[in-house]
């Protein structure tokens, strides 16, 4: 019972911050199959990674998700999904049914990476592609490499895809959630301009979103952007103290 409260925590902080915003699409934009927008994709990962390494914590989880639309003009989505499994070097696809919707779906690893990618059907022609991808820190650098070739690879198949990604530290502390969330906000604003725009708490979790226009991520909400989500919670479960911070928000369980 303590585990789903816990999951449905993270699930409604998400939501009060605008997992909807998802929809908009980030400032990002799409990409055109060049070599270029690879090494911006792997740039721009860089530079998030070096904010996040601020937080308190050893990093324990590193998510990244690319999705975007694909409309087939006649072509197979069978065949696009397999060539994106292809170079991702995953297993073959296997075609399933779900809630009345074809899917073309593989799951991999590579060390300490897991690879994820759906092809899943909307309308007639019309279909949205997920990859996503994850590691401990010690897979951070095959990682980093894999996100450059998704920027290359989704673009030349067609898929107007942009990326988000999350990263999980944890700790062990007896400090209250809102003193390590005030820690980490030190810590993170000496080397970035932020300013804090929404905010939800309860007994074991702090969670707030940002604008910090430096950051090459971002979402619009209302009148402004969030460029980033930040959120700590405390794990009674498991007698530990998890911090989650989103570019542009978080996406992932916390």
């Amino acid at each position: 019972m303590l585990k789903a409260e816990v999951i449905k925590k993270g699930i409604v902080a998400i939501a009060v911050f605008g997992t909807l915003l998802l929809l908009v699409g980030w400032r990002y934009g799409t990409f055109q199959a060049t070599g270029d927008d690879s090494l911006k994709a792997g740039a721009d990962l860089r530079s998030v990674l070096t904010v996040s390494d601020l937080a308190p914590g050893t990093l324990d989880k590193l998510v990244v998700k690319w999705q975007g639309d694909w409309t087939s003009y006649g072509d197979d989505p069978a065949a696009m999904a397999a060539r994106i499994a292809d170079q991702l070097n995953i297993p073959a696809v296997s075609k399933v049914e779900e809630n009345g919707h074809t899917v073309y779906r593989s799951v991999g690893s590579s060390g300490e990476l897991k690879i994820r990618l759906n092809v899943m059907e909307q309308l007639a022609g019309q279909w949205y592609t997920v990859v996503q991808l994850e590691s401990s820190n010690a897979g951070r650098e095959q990682l980093i490499r894999l996100h450059e070739l998704c920027a290359e690879q989704l673009a030349a198949v067609g898929v107007q895809a942009v990326w988000n990604t999350s990263i999980q530290h944890s700790l062990h502390s007896d400090e209250p959630v809102d003193k390590l969330m005030k820690l980490t906000e030190t810590r993170l604003a000496g080397s970035l301009s932020i300013k804090a725009k929404e905010r939800y708490t309860d007994a074991t979790t702090v969670a707030v979103s940002y604008e910090a226009p430096k950051l090459p991520l971002a979402v619009q909400s209302g009148e402004h952007q969030v460029h980033m989500q930040m959120a700590v919670h405390e794990d009674e479960e498991h007698q530990d103290t998890r911090i989650t911070i989103g570019f542009p928000l978080i996406t992932i369980e916390y």
